[in-house]
């Protein structure tokens, strides 16, 4: 019996050892907007785990970026593309043994690197459960503004997660604020033989960086001002209807959708960036 378990410890170590990279697919809910707790968004994330680096991404927007790499490939430059509401457009990139974090983000039309350097940190609780046929353990934490119960599995040996999450002994197979109003449950594993390369045409080093206290502040004015980007450089043009209409009007009526837009996504992850 214990010749037959360190054979089939060894065969599960192997599989970490020869597989590059390991695939895993989380399910996201989450509640957007806190006034309409009813309205549950759900989409597909991507935790790619290579040997010297993880990504967690949205399936939709990297199959949207994808998209827009092979147009430019072909020499066609067309921006457009259509995307459900609410998805998540970050890319989140964490490295073995370092403490900063690389964020990707998206605030108007301008990107930015968030060098994220806050710590996680974990209480382990004495309780056990079974989630995907793996034993797991309860973890607790406080993050983002929010309490978070995580079970994590030493069974698969990353100390990994969706999100930020990490630094666990073992996968974070489940993670939800305390209202569950914001759930990550892993779905599927798969391995690979090669590393995964996202789908961009923009390196991230090009990105303009920002430490955490300097992203708090773009995101404030972000809020506030959301077409910020775009004030003075609309140019003057017909509407649908044939009817002219200056840069100003144009920038104006964006202004005011994308506020009220925002004023509908109230209750993001991090809810203490509103606060």
């Amino acid at each position: 019996m214990m010749k037959k378990s360190l054979l089939s410890l060894l065969f599960l170590l192997s599989n970490y050892l020869v597989f590059q990279s390991q695939t895993f697919t989380y399910q996201y809910q989450f509640i957007p907007d806190s006034t309409a707790t009813k309205n549950k968004v759900s989409q597909l994330m991507i935790l790619n785990i290579n040997k010297d680096q993880s990504e967690f991404y949205s399936l939709e927007k990297m199959k949207i970026d994808s998209t827009l790499l092979d147009r430019r490939n072909k020499g066609n430059n067309d921006p457009r593309y259509t995307q459900s509401e609410y998805i998540s457009t970050y890319r989140i990139l964490k490295y073995p043994n370092e403490k900063i974090l690389d964020h990707k983000l998206t605030l108007g039309i301008t990107s930015y690197l968030l060098k994220d350097d806050r710590e996680i940190n974990w209480k382990l609780e004495s309780e056990f459960a079974e989630i995907l046929g793996y034993k797991v353990q309860k973890a607790t934490t406080t993050f983002g503004g929010r309490k978070w119960i995580a079970y994590f599995t030493k069974a698969i040996p990353f100390p990994d997660g969706p999100y930020k999450f990490r630094g666990l002994p073992g996968l974070i197979v489940k993670v939800a604020d305390e209202n569950d109003q914001h759930v990550f449950e892993l779905i599927g594993v798969k391995n690979s033989a090669a590393n995964f390369v996202y789908p961009s045409s923009v390196s991230l080093k090009d990105l303009p960086s920002l430490d955490y206290n300097m992203f708090k502040k773009k995101f404030k004015e972000y809020r506030g001002n959301p077409a910020a980007d775009l004030m003075g450089s609309i140019p003057d043009q017909p509407d649908r209807n044939g009817n002219m209409k200056t840069g100003t009007e144009i920038w104006l009526e964006i202004s005011k959708r994308e506020k009220d837009k925002l004023k509908k996504d109230n209750n993001i992850l991090e809810i203490d960036l509103l606060r």
